[in-house]
C-alpha cells in the first residue's frame, strides 16, 4: 500500500465509547486505501496504547485501510503499521527514517508554512496544516486563503484539520489540499461512514 489516503481518521481516546467503535462505523464500505486511521492517544499507558494499536490493526487491515501511529514509532513497528505521525516538535523525520526503515511513512503536524517547508526538507512523506478552522482549545484558524498561502509550492501531500466540514471541504480542495483530517466529524456523527462517504466525494477524483 504506497498511496497515501485521501482522509485520515484521528482517534479520540476520550470518547464515551472509546477511540475504537468510531472507527470501525467509519470505514464500513470504505475503499480500499482512501482512508487512514492515526492512532492518537497521548495520555494512554503503554499497555492500552499497544492494546488499542493491535485492535485498530485488524480493523484497518479487513478494510483494507492504512495505520500510523502517532509519535510513537516502536508501536508501530509492533503492530505493522504504515507509519508514524510525529508532533512538530519531535525528531526530525530523517532521523526516524533512519532508525525505523520499516515503516513506511513519517507523516508531520505543522502549523506554519515555515513548519511545511521544514517537513518538505526533511523528507516527511505528508504533513497536517492545523488548525484550519477555529477549535477548542486551538485558537482561531488560518483559514481557507491562510491555507492556500501556507501550501502554495509546497511539494509534499498536505492535509487540513481543524474544524473540517464537507462544506468547507470543498473549498479546502480548491485551495489545493491533498485532503482533510477529521476527529470530530466522525466521532459526534450519528453515522460515521456516511460522513465519511460525503468527505470522498470531495476527494475522490475516481469517483463519478
Amino acid at each position: 500500500m504506497n498511496a497515501l489516503p485521501l482522509l485520515w481518521i484521528i482517534t479520540d481516546p476520550d470518547h464515551a465509547s472509546g477511540p475504537i467503535d468510531a472507527v470501525q462505523q467509519a470505514l464500513v464500505g470504505c475503499p480500499a486505501g482512501k482512508v487512514g486511521v492515526q492512532l492518537r492517544a497521548k495520555t494512554a499507558d503503554d499497555h492500552t496504547l499497544v492494546d488499542w494499536a493491535q485492535r485498530l490493526r485488524e480493523l484497518t487491515k479487513a478494510a483494507g485501510a492504512p495505520l500510523v501511529v502517532n509519535q510513537r514509532a516502536d508501536v508501530a513497528a509492533r503492530v505493522d503499521a504504515e507509519g508514524v505521525h510525529l508532533p512538530e516538535n519531535s525528531l526530525p523525520a530523517a532521523q526516524l527514517r533512519q532508525t525505523w526503515p520499516q515503516l513506511l511513512w513519517l507523516g508531520q503536524s505543522r502549523h506554519d508554512r515555515k513548519g511545511l517547508l521544514a517537513s518538505q526538507e526533511e523528507q516527511a512523506s505528508y504533513a497536517f496544516l492545523s488548525p484550519i478552522f477555529e477549535v477548542p482549545g486551538k485558537g482561531a484558524g488560518v483559514g481557507i486563503d491562510g491555507f492556500q498561502q501556507a501550501t502554495a509550492g509546497v511539494r509534499i501531500p498536505v492535509y487540513a484539520l481543524g474544524g473540517i466540514t464537507v462544506e468547507r471541504a470543498r473549498d479546502l480542495r480548491d485551495a489545493g489540499a491533498y485532503g482533510v483530517a477529521v476527529k470530530r466529524a466522525v466521532y459526534r456523527a450519528s453515522h460515521p461512514s456516511e460522513v465519511i462517504s460525503q468527505l470522498l466525494e470531495v476527494f475522490d477524483k475516481s469517483t463519478p
